[in-house]
């Protein structure tokens, strides 16, 4: 099926989950001065915005990463009221040293992970949008490593291409930054774009899943890929189960990072797919490192499964419309989330990303309006 669209959600606490690992991951392979390759198998349209009627619908970018975005602006006052951070402040006025955790621009106590990840979308918000997976790996990927993204969705396909090609000035990767560059987000294969150095980026319209089976093991060996398919269907979790294995026995060194969602009605399916992917993982390398974390802004039982009519009529209700019934109805309690948190399993984690996102879990339970009932779990398999 092809009826999600990431704009109703885009900016939410899954986002926030997701990206902010995706950075760290990228992050970390560009440690190392060889190239890399990186897969995005569902890439979507690449940048939404937080302010139109999707968005707008949800509410899920203002309860998520606008939420995060204001109460790390109230803890940096906060901080500098108190005179803490001034000396990182000089720091930066001075000699243009990188920032810390302890940066004013970063909110004081705020975990690295979170501060890269609002350090990068702050400039998108402040223009009423927020960028997607696509335009984040462009931003940190470097000239020449290998960047491969897949969309499948024709209307999406056609924004992501848009979306890729669009100069906006907000962002750079680590390369042009050094070298000075114009900052950069279009192709290469733009005629219009004079960019020093600009990563080549193929986007494919296709299936993401059976295109990244088909190119691995890619010819640069390093790299990883992201998996996180919508999951509109039961089948969806087997599929991304056959088809990690299936990479991971061809890619023995790629990191392969699969988000999933935390769906009570699917409960058996991620968990089968979750034991599968790492007993398959295990069973072909026992020392293969296994990384699942976990951020729950409600509680499994938050959401009471309904028919697809009980759903139409409880909507009717809460926006005081006429329901399929013919009569008008008082707003009244709307139906809890389907989706009371997500997860990510890294396979092939690199060095301390479990210490980086469980810190940035637990600075994300304290955000207000960002989750009823917070929970969260970083667990190395």
């Amino acid at each position: 099926m092809l009826s999600y669209l990431h704009a109703f959600h885009a900016g939410n606490h899954a986002d926030i989950l997701k990206h902010a690992a995706l950075i760290q991951l990228i992050k970390k392979l560009n440690q190392k001065d060889a190239p890399c390759s990186f897969f995005d198998t569902h890439a979507g349209s690449g940048l939404y915005s937080t302010q139109g009627e999707k968005a707008r619908k949800t509410g899920e970018a203002a309860r998520g990463v606008l939420a995060l975005a204001e109460y790390a602006d109230k803890k940096t006052d906060a901080s500098l009221k108190s005179g803490a951070g001034q000396e990182t402040l000089q720091d930066l006025n001075g000699g243009g040293q990188q920032k810390t955790n302890a940066s004013p621009k970063s909110g004081g106590e705020l975990p690295a992970a979170l501060a890269d990840y609002l350090d990068f979308v702050r400039p998108y918000l402040a223009r009423d949008l927020y960028p997607g997976s696509p335009l984040i790996e462009r931003a940190f990927l470097r000239p020449d490593d290998a960047h491969t993204i897949c969309e499948l969705h024709p209307t999406e396909f056609e924004a992501l291409k848009e979306n890729c090609a669009r100069n906006l000035g907000l962002a750079k990767n680590a390369a042009q930054a050094q070298e000075g560059a114009v900052p950069n987000l279009g192709l290469a294969t733009n005629t219009n774009s004079k960019t020093k150095n600009a990563l080549h980026t193929q986007i494919q319209k296709a299936d993401g899943l059976k295109t990244l089976l088909a190119q691995t093991p890619p010819k640069i060996k390093r790299g990883a890929v992201l998996i996180d398919p919508s999951y509109e269907e039961a089948a969806d979790y087997e599929a991304v189960q056959k088809t990690v294995i299936a990479v991971h026995k061809k890619w023995s060194a790629g990191i392969i990072m699969i988000w999933y969602p935390l769906l009570a009605h699917r409960a058996e399916e991620i968990e089968r797919m979750i034991a599968a992917i790492c007993a398959a993982a295990k069973n072909q390398n026992a020392n293969t490192n296994i990384l699942r974390a976990e951020f729950c802004v409600d509680a499994p039982q938050s959401h009471i499964e309904m028919s697809l009519k009980e759903n139409a009529a409880a909507k009717a209700a809460a926006a005081g419309t006429s329901n399929n019934l013919g009569s008008t109805t008082e707003p009244g309690p709307t139906n809890a989330p389907r989706l009371y948190g997500s997860g990510l399993l890294v396979v092939n984690a690199p060095w301390k990303l479990d210490e980086e996102l469980d810190a940035a879990l637990k600075y994300l339970s304290r955000v207000p309006g960002l989750a009823s009932e917070p929970t969260y779990s970083v667990t190395k398999i």
